[in-house]
């Protein structure tokens, strides 16, 4: 059974909402943190393989909006940066971006010596590493078709396969433990009452007022805009860099 993209995206929107729907429900999920889209996108990924595993037609998703929805994904994750937190972070943002870089390298090796002890091409181990696991689905997908040239059969399948695995995997400990963390050392910048870490200054979210209708329409309008346009450039600046 085949669903078209409209389909497939209220789906997704559904799913979306029954994440968040039962983390509210549930107080465990909602004390360890774990990410609405994880939640919602597990039950549906148990829900299609149970499907496919009672012998029924397996649903095949319409995935022409893939692409440009993780743009957009990774274009608003883009906003979030500035210079001023960049020099707020100080000494712990380079020291954030030499773990990531190490780990990054790692992550690369390791894929690619467990690769080649299974007999299989070293980029495999590549792409099911570094690509997907430090890049994500679009990094890996956009790679896939220069693995395929390489030698990897079924990049482009590898790589979702890959990336998914991590977000879950990520979603399921990473948040948990990240948790435990801010609780214990006391880094909740809501808690302004809680100790303070050291080093740490506590934030105090200011009311914020009340938006009538139109000026919230055309915050929505104006992001939107923001974000296309965003991507537009970002693609004539990839298309540079491909060239």
């Amino acid at each position: 059974m085949t669903v078209n993209a409209a389909a497939t995206m209220a789906i997704a929107c559904l799913v979306l909402l029954f994440g968040y729907g039962l983390r509210a429900r549930i107080g465990l999920l909602d004390r360890l943190n774990l990410p609405a889209p994880v939640i919602g996108g597990l039950v549906a990924s148990v829900t299609v393989l149970a499907i496919r595993l009672s012998g029924l037609p397996p649903i095949k998703f319409d995935t022409v909006l893939q692409t440009p929805l993780m743009i957009a994904f990774f274009t608003t994750i883009g906003f979030t940066a500035s210079v001023r937190l960049l020099k707020r972070g100080g000494p712990r943002v380079v020291l954030l971006l030499a773990i990531a870089a190490v780990v990054a390298i790692a992550q690369a090796l390791v894929g690619a010596g467990v690769a080649k002890a299974f007999g299989l091409p070293a980029l495999t181990g590549v792409l099911a590493g570094t690509a997907t696991l430090s890049g994500g689905p679009a990094t890996g997908l956009a790679f896939a078709p220069q693995f395929e040239a390489a030698g990897v059969t079924g990049a482009a399948a590898l790589a979702t396969a890959t990336a998914m695995a991590g977000i879950l995997m990520a979603g399921l400990f990473g948040a948990p433990l990240a948790t435990l963390l801010i609780e214990r050392r006391g880094l909740d910048p809501r808690n302004t009452m809680g100790r303070a870490a050291e080093g740490s200054v506590a934030i105090e979210s200011p009311a914020a007022p009340v938006a009538n209708p139109s000026e919230l329409t055309f915050a929505v309008l104006k992001t939107v805009t923001v974000i296309a346009v965003s991507m537009w450039l970002g693609g004539l600046v990839s298309g540079l860099i491909q060239a």
